[in-house]
């Protein structure tokens, strides 16, 4: 299984309906792949103060490269790829995008369970 992260950072200049809009376009595109498993998109939220200029993200979870391939393919067919370019800062320098293998991926439910700590007093 494969994870897609992107990080864009969207000019000051487009409009809240535009970005509404370009999200739509991208969950409408990856939704319709075969073989993606979860896609989730969004505005950053405040907290770590490490965004470094990153305004919105994107994460969509394939089972494989091919359903990641098939999602860009799709990017390039509607044109949704060249409207993110129009609309980041420095066109695609203003986007950050990483796959990484999630097959192993762990939860809380993965750890052994706490042994009691506890003493005589």
């Amino acid at each position: 299984m494969l994870r897609h992260i992107v990080l864009l950072q969207i000019g000051d200049g487009v409009s809240a309906s535009q970005i509404t809009a370009l999200l739509d376009e991208l969950s409408q595109v990856a939704l319709e792949t075969s073989g993606i498993l979860a896609f989730a998109a969004g505005p950053k939220t405040p907290g770590s103060g490490l965004s470094q200029g990153f305004t919105h993200a994107l994460t969509i979870d394939f089972v494989d490269g091919a359903a990641r391939d098939a999602y860009l393919s799709g990017l390039d067919k509607d044109g949704v790829g060249r409207r993110i370019s129009e609309m980041t800062v420095g066109g695609l320098g203003g986007v950050l995008a990483i796959n990484f293998d999630i097959s192993d991926m762990k939860t809380p439910d993965d750890l052994p369970p706490k042994k009691l700590r506890a003493k005589w007093i």
